[in-house]
């Protein structure tokens, strides 16, 4: 019986020594998890604040009055020479659509490098197929050129670079007439809000000012990622 008693009490002690532990493991884990989510949060809060300064930075350097044949802003484009070689997805290039704010951002990562003004025709419930804007996730495509005319559709355009339907839908510039001369009705309307009345009608392709457009094409490799 002794002996019994005395294997129960070292059993019980040996229980209330693993519930202490575990209790103490699980208040230090509790701990060590905290810490990291607070460490997080204040990663987090550094990298929001990060992209408003860049945003902030460059709605100040936006060019106005706009201008069809000029870059968007008045500060230098991003050096991304370096960027668009990169496998690691936090310093990949990429170029995120709003046909909303009908503007361009090209991206690094969360972080907006340059604000291009655009013309992109919204989807409106009254749009026809062939009018309407493809949206969701594309990525460029090699088929690019200086320039293209399509008598089809009565307009031209400059500096191209395909992200669906192998040069179906383009970022292009503001589009020409045969003669090689701007049509300035379409491009006043780069960067501005357009409605059901006065859409953009590019046929699903973006719309930019001939430097914005000639830049994407110069600097942005096939593969390069888009979201519409």
């Amino acid at each position: 019986m002794k002996k019994a008693s005395w294997i129960h009490w070292a059993v019980a002690i040996i229980l209330v020594g693993l519930a202490g532990y575990s209790a103490v493991y699980i208040h230090r884990a509790e701990e060590k998890n905290a810490l990291k989510v607070e460490r997080q949060a204040k990663l987090d809060k550094q990298e929001e604040k990060r992209k408003k300064e860049l945003l902030r930075e460059q709605k100040k350097h936006m060019r106005t009055p706009i201008a069809w044949d000029q870059p968007s802003e008045t500060l230098p484009y991003p050096d991304v020479s370096q960027a668009v070689k990169s496998k690691k997805l936090e310093q990949k290039i990429w170029l995120l659509v709003s046909p909303n704010k009908q503007r361009v951002y090209v991206r690094q990562g969360p972080y907006t490098l340059y604000t291009m003004y655009a013309s992109i025709g919204k989807n409106f419930e009254n749009v026809k197929n062939y009018q309407e804007t493809p949206t969701g996730d594309f990525k460029l495509q090699k088929e690019r050129g200086e320039e293209f005319y399509d008598a089809t559709k009565g307009y031209g355009a400059k500096y191209w670079t395909s992200f669906r339907g192998y040069g179906a839908y383009r970022f292009e510039s503001v589009p020409f007439d045969q003669a090689g001369k701007v049509i300035e009705s379409q491009a006043k309307m780069l960067g501005q809000k357009v409605t059901k009345k006065h859409n953009v009608k590019a046929y699903g392709s973006i719309r930019l000012s001939v430097a914005d457009a000639k830049w994407i094409m110069d600097n942005l490799p096939a593969k390069t990622k888009v979201v519409v």
